[in-house]
């Protein structure tokens, strides 16, 4: 019987369209309770095709990348806290970023915090115009990669703030973590149609309304698992700018990642099969593109 389904699928369109979509994670990181090795095992258990993993410390990238090139891919961060390991917010960060990603041992550079502790502003428009973090938009526009960013977009400075960085640095891939945290499809929509360079991960927005542990006032999606239809007009006017992401980070949330995937799907699920296809994982391999990673064993 399936056999016949697919020969008539065959006639239209192909059986293509029967397979399940690949999902790639494109914004996690290394968490404290597990060993990377475990943790890329519970990426891999879950079905992605592959994960974005950040973290600031040179040598755990090096590492993963190479045990795990088949199918991690690594970004180099800044340090937020003070007891994290590896590149702190200094003026020697992009150098010493340039130096990783000049080795092959990265794709990509983020997730840079505009909250770092000690705070170095007050706000995040100041933030983002810190001394120390221009030459990281520098390099990223010089060698044209990808930048993920974590800002809040709560104010018109801040929106005016991401615009003129999306502007000043074309060639850098400016990816907003969580599609700008609380801002709503209407400021989205500005600096997605302002800035071809602008793109947004939907980590943490696509956790379901009623959350995990408490509510998510953030998520893009109704209770029923929908997405909003002001958050699907966006996705749809911009097919090329939103990727899946699932921002596995702490002890808790590497619990949710087979459910987070599965949302994903459901809230998916209505939109047109190269749409679905695009968020899931097209949209930010195409902005991998040409990166080693991830490499055949």
């Amino acid at each position: 019987m399936r056999a016949s389904l697919c020969l008539v699928a065959l006639a239209l369109a192909g059986c293509a369209s029967t397979r399940e979509i690949p999902f790639v994670d494109a914004h996690s990181h290394l968490v404290p309770n597990l060993t990377p090795d475990e943790e890329v095992a519970k990426f891999r258990a879950s079905g992605l095709r592959a994960v974005v993993i950040m973290n600031p410390d040179p040598a755990a990238m090096r590492d993963l990348g190479s045990r795990h090139g088949d199918f991690v891919i690594p970004f180099l961060s800044i340090a937020r806290l003070p007891e994290m390991a590896g590149i702190r917010l200094t003026p020697n960060a992009a150098a010493a970023m340039a130096t990783v990603e000049a080795e092959g041992a990265v794709c990509g550079l983020g997730e840079v915090p505009t909250r770092v502790v000690p705070a170095t502003e007050p706000s995040d428009d100041l933030a983002l115009f810190n001394p120390d973090r221009l030459p990281v938009y520098a390099l990223a526009n010089a060698r044209a990669l990808p930048l993920n960013i974590h800002v809040t977009i709560d104010t018109p400075a801040v929106e005016a703030a991401v615009s003129r960085i999306a502007r000043e640095y074309p060639r850098m891939k400016l990816i907003l973590a969580h599609a700008g945290w609380s801002a709503g499809p209407d400021v989205l929509g500005r600096l997605l149609d302002a800035h071809p360079n602008l793109y947004a991960d939907l980590s943490i927005r696509l956790d379901p309304a009623a959350g995990f542990v408490q509510p998510r006032e953030t998520t893009i999606l109704a209770a029923d698992g929908s997405l909003l239809p002001e958050w699907r007009a966006l996705i749809e006017r911009h097919p090329d700018r939103f990727m899946f992401a699932m921002d596995i980070t702490g002890a808790e949330r590497p619990a949710y990642i087979e459910r987070l995937i599965a949302i994903a799907r459901q809230a998916f699920a209505p939109l047109p099969r190269k749409l679905q296809h695009a968020l899931a994982h097209g949209n930010i391999e195409r902005l991998l593109a040409g990166c080693r990673f991830p490499r055949k064993r």
